[in-house]
């Protein structure tokens, strides 16, 4: 049994006892995001900013925004939950009987206000990451935009430059999830850690380091799980199972890091 397999096996056994909590968990993130987007066709509507085409309609631009602005506030101040989800996971890879109220353990006092900043800090990272891989999109749209007339004469050229964003846009994403993936293990140390964000930046980089590639391997090995969430199976079972796994791969890796046997 190769590793993937065996971490699948070990997250498939701690899960006996605790399928309700963890789904339960994963309802109560999907139901933050749609309060946020249900807000957002609920304000649009309300403002009736949408024509029947759905168009936006002329002058409602800032509306639109400050509509936007409230639900990115709805989903950043809401998101502790993920924190309480993966706290039930990781939590459940110790052999222990979870229950669904750390869902709400991040809400508690100092932790919400903790909590929220960590979030802030990943989120901050992410966009940099991607603002910085698509900086040749960026140029090039420039360039074009500068220079339309002599670079694109003729409906072929458009098509070109089309193509070339394109190409670019889809390096630029790639780029920023390969240099995010290094804050992947920051959620799991951040709970070991009871939520003290020392070194959690630092400790995620240095294990990912070393072990980057097992953890992709990892991933992998549920890509056919995620495709069948499309046909089969619900992904409110396949997504608490995938990230009990990852929860159970972090804990290893932490415990290696906390030991100074990684290797």
């Amino acid at each position: 049994m190769n590793i993937e397999k065996q971490i699948r096996s070990q997250a498939k056994e701690a899960l006996n006892g605790n399928w309700t909590a963890v789904i339960s968990g994963f309802f109560v993130i999907c139901g933050a995001l749609v309060t946020a987007y249900v807000f957002t066709l609920a304000a649009g509507s309300l403002f009736n900013i949408w024509t029947e085409d759905g168009l936006l309609k002329r002058g409602c631009d800032g509306i639109l925004t400050s509509i936007v602005c409230i639900s990115v506030l709805i989903v950043i101040l809401l998101s502790p939950f993920k924190n309480g989800f993966f706290k039930i996971c990781y939590e459940t890879t110790n052999g222990r009987k979870t229950d669904f109220s750390d869902i709400f353990y991040f809400f508690k006092g100092n932790k919400y206000l903790n909590t929220l900043q960590f979030n802030l800090l990943i989120a901050v990272r992410i966009i940099l990451n991607i603002l910085i891989g698509l900086i040749p999109y960026f140029i090039f749209s420039l360039i074009t935009y500068l220079f339309s007339i002599e670079l694109m004469p003729t409906v072929t050229a458009n098509e070109v430059v089309f193509i070339i964003k394109i190409v670019l846009i889809s390096i630029g994403i790639a780029f920023a999830i390969i240099n995010s993936s290094k804050y992947y293990l920051t959620d799991f140390l951040y709970i070991d850690n009871d939520g003290d964000t020392t070194d959690v930046f630092k400790a995620s980089k240095a294990i990912l380091k070393v072990h980057k590639k097992s953890l992709r391997k990892l991933f992998l090995s549920f890509v056919f799980w995620l495709a069948l969430c499309f046909f089969i199976i619900p992904s409110l079972y396949v997504v608490p199972y995938m990230t009990t796994s990852f929860a159970q791969s972090s804990k290893w890796l932490i415990i290696l890091y906390k030991e100074g046997k990684l290797v």
